[in-house]
């Protein structure tokens, strides 16, 4: 791709041997140009030359061997690499000037002390003090990088997931509350990969080859015990992870239903105390808590002996330095200095080992933690990443319906809609009426987007509606459900969630409409008084009212509506209608409702009877058929 010098930008398609380029000038409209080489480059600003970030999925290959794709975790934690090398430089200084204290005792044992020589003492004293102050300076500037990187890798990895968790399909999310939220907080298990710690003890690894070969060169043959010390501290820490991932998994189920019970509980407490069964979901509670204390208990207890273990054998392999090293000593094979250097040196080359044995401990927790993450970043979002979406400017609320049918889930037994032919004009006004359960509230969940049917197809504006953007969909449709929320946070900032840039005047106006500029009048902070979550001290009638307001002020060209008066009193609901009729005008309305009053807004009725289309005609030939002969158009 060429940017010019007055501003166009051409895509060159090819350049023959004679030195001519053919090019496509934005301009042009797709046509093709040919100029020569010299004449391109007089006028050519910058050169890009673009190629496929990723390799594209191909359905003539992906059976036998699929793209490689990235590990969504390891990428984000990965990409401060280069602050990984700024810790291994800064863990191989501070691993080599460890290595003062050793020397100096070595040097005092066999010249200071048989020279009784004070001079050099003080210089090896200044020497060693010199390098404990960098050592130390080292150690805390790399556990500040850890901290760092391990903010940034966090901070990212709960934006991925939880942006991720925001677009999962309706259909695809958990059935319960309290799993969906135990998912998500797996982002605390999570947390130990990243964590100074993980990355400071990975860092260090490396070092005790290097120890190593120094206690060789101190100690000679004595090196072989710290051979076979490690194997001893290591190998329990991988003998104990298939139980360890095995209470790992049983404390996320227990900690996903423990979270199930405590979101139930809090959402209906006011029932709970209603019905006096506080005794019923504490006994539930008090169950589940112990099932996760029993597990919880289990795994402190295998991780404590490990950990247990890792230090007795660290105790014990300074013994065993010392009691090989007095047989080399006497044999003088090596110095009293060089005994006493390797004593010192044991310990601090098993270090990093520690640290990688209490790593073993925690990583089943984390391991678990992680495939619940990857499971809950696997489930399908509204908007693929790789979709090629149609996009439209304007929707106006052209629908429909060929062949339909809907289920929630796979199991149920019968499908809970099932419309053969429907059709919704643009501008047109319908009204969705049957019994609880009939499928009035899934019909408007197909209408707008938030479900897919199972069969058949939903047209919108002419186009597919699986094929077009989900944003542009809810750009200019609104849907009113009838367990829509109040979020926490202040009446003004509740209102224009989905208006951000709504002035005052179109706030006002929208709450005049609804009837509810009253409720914020009322209030000693107006459109500033805080909400509490789920619209705690406001009626049912005026959470309708604010919800309604809500769906006004986004000035949607499609507007579905289930029971929006449900909760409102008549007199409220006769100025409601007649300020919604004028507010209508073009836009496409469907309403499912039991209200008679609501019927006024409407010319066109479809009744629903167990998910299936029994009548659909004019409003005053299904009200009063009697009269009128039936215009049923798009009956099942």
């Amino acid at each position: 791709v060429v940017e010019l010098n007055d501003g166009q930008v051409a895509v060159i398609e090819k350049v023959d041997t004679t030195g001519n380029v053919s090019l496509q000038l934005s301009g042009d409209q797709g046509l093709s140009q040919s100029f020569s080489v010299q004449q391109l480059q007089a006028h050519a600003k910058r050169v890009y030359i673009f190629r496929p970030e990723t390799s594209v999925p191909d359905a003539r290959v992906d059976e036998y061997i699929k793209p490689y794709e990235k590990s969504w975790f390891w990428d984000i934690v990965l990409k401060d690499w280069k602050r990984y090398t700024d810790i291994m430089v800064a863990s191989m200084i501070a691993n080599i000037l460890a290595l003062a204290t050793i020397i100096f005792s070595m040097q005092v044992y066999d010249r200071v002390v048989p020279s009784q020589s004070i001079p050099t003492l003080w210089v090896l004293a200044g020497g060693v003090l010199i390098a404990a102050v960098f050592e130390f300076i080292l150690r805390i500037a790399r556990v500040y990088l850890s901290d760092i990187i391990g903010k940034r890798a966090d901070l990212k990895i709960s934006d991925r997931v939880f942006g991720h968790a925001l677009r999962i399909r309706n259909k695809d999310r958990a059935r319960s509350t309290g799993s969906f939220i135990s998912q998500i907080r797996e982002l605390e298990g999570v947390r130990e990969l990243v964590t100074s710690t993980t990355i400071s003890a990975i860092a260090d690894l490396p070092f005790f080859f290097l120890f190593l070969v120094i206690f060789w060169l101190i100690g000679g043959n004595i090196f072989w015990v710290m051979l076979l010390v490690v194997p001893l501290m290591i190998v329990p820490g991988f003998l104990v992870q298939k139980k360890l991932a095995q209470l790992a998994t049983e404390g996320m189920r227990e900690s996903a239903i423990r979270n199930a019970i405590l979101v139930e509980a809090v959402q209906g407490i006011e029932d709970i105390k209603l019905l006096r069964a506080e005794a019923r979901f504490q006994n539930q509670w008090n169950h589940m808590n112990e099932v996760s204390a029993d597990v919880s208990m289990r795994q402190r207890k295998i991780v404590g002996w490990l950990n247990a273990w890792t230090q007795k054998i660290q105790g014990l392999t300074y013994a065993i330095v010392v009691l090989v090293g007095c047989f080399a000593v006497m044999k003088g094979d090596m110095t009293t200095g060089a005994l006493v250097a390797c004593s010192i040196l044991s310990s601090r080359m098993l270090a990093p080992i520690s640290q990688v044995t209490g790593v073993l401990g925690r990583w089943q927790q984390a391991k678990v933690a992680k495939n619940g993450l990857d499971e809950l970043m696997q489930k399908p979002v509204d908007r693929p990443e790789r979709a090629q979406l149609i996009q439209r400017k304007v929707l106006l609320g052209d629908y429909d319906f060929k062949g339909v049918v809907f289920k929630y889930t796979e199991d149920d037994p019968r499908p809970t809609l099932v419309i053969p032919q429907l059709k919704i004009a643009i501008g047109e006004k319908v009204a969705i009426l049957g019994r609880n359960g009939a499928g009035k509230s899934s019909l408007l969940q197909l209408l707008a987007g938030m479900q897919l049917p199972v069969q058949g197809k939903i047209s919108l504006d002419g186009v597919d509606q699986s094929l077009l953007d989900p944003d542009d969909i809810r750009r200019d449709m609104a849907l009113l459900n009838q367990n829509a929320h109040l979020f926490f946070g202040t009446i003004r900032e509740n209102l224009t969630l989905g208006a951000p840039l709504a002035t005052d005047e179109e706030i006002v106006r929208a709450l005049q409409i609804t009837n509810a500029l009253d409720i914020v009048e009322q209030k000693k902070e107006g459109l500033d008084h805080t909400i509490l979550e789920g619209g705690v001290g406001f009626s049912g009638g005026q959470k309708q009212a604010l919800l309604l307001t809500r769906l006004l002020l986004r000035n949607p060209n499609i507007v579905l509506l289930d029971e929006p008066t449900a909760s409102i009193d008549d007199v409220s609901e006769k100025v409601l209608i007649q300020h919604l009729k004028q507010w209508l005008g073009h836009r496409t309305l469907v309403v499912a409702t039991h209200r008679p009053a609501v019927l006024q807004l409407v010319d066109r009725i479809i009744v629903i009877h167990e998910g299936k289309i029994i009548k659909d005609g004019p409003r005053d030939a299904i009200l009063n058929p009697q009269h009128q002969p039936n215009a049923g158009g798009a009956s099942a």
